[in-house]
């Protein structure tokens, strides 16, 4: 049997912000107070910590995303050609305006200890997901959590 509906469309695989060189210096100054704060204490692992993880930050924060096919109908959700989501798994859903014509939709698991699921959608097409999914899936409000408000601020 066909899909009731089907959309399908391209989007990085996450947002990305440009970052200038004062926000290296930042996050170098940062590091190294935390990495001064380890060696006062003795801490040496935690120092080694602080080390590596400013690596992973500095070689991170430039990537660009990549773009990445999804799908979706009224059986489930499909990332690139691995990852697929039955809709029956999601308790609802909901969409988030990030600006640049584009919006986030994140969909809530039924299963409550799992993350919820994001992804970036044209902002043209989000009626035709809203009239798709109506009957299948409840949308809520989005509500925004601490860690998107702290990766705002901290523009990563």
């Amino acid at each position: 049997m066909p899909p009731k509906f089907s959309i399908e469309w391209t989007a990085p695989e996450f947002e990305y912000r440009d970052k200038d060189v004062a926000w290296y210096w930042i996050s170098i100054i940062v590091a190294a107070i935390m990495i001064a704060f380890a060696v006062w204490q003795h801490n040496f692992l935690f120092g080694f910590f602080i080390v590596v993880a400013e690596i992973l930050i500095i070689a991170w924060a430039n990537e660009i995303p990549r773009p990445i096919v999804f799908a979706i109908d009224d059986q489930g959700f499909t990332i690139g050609a691995h990852k697929y989501y039955a809709l029956k798994e999601f308790q609802s859903w909901s969409t988030n305006d990030i600006g640049d014509g584009a919006h986030e939709l994140t969909f809530h698991f039924k299963n409550k200890v799992r993350p919820p699921l994001a992804a970036i959608a044209p902002a043209d097409m989000i009626e035709e997901l809203r009239a798709g999914l109506k009957p299948i899936l409840r949308e809520i409000e989005h509500q925004s959590t601490l860690i998107d408000a702290i990766e705002k601020i901290l523009g990563f």
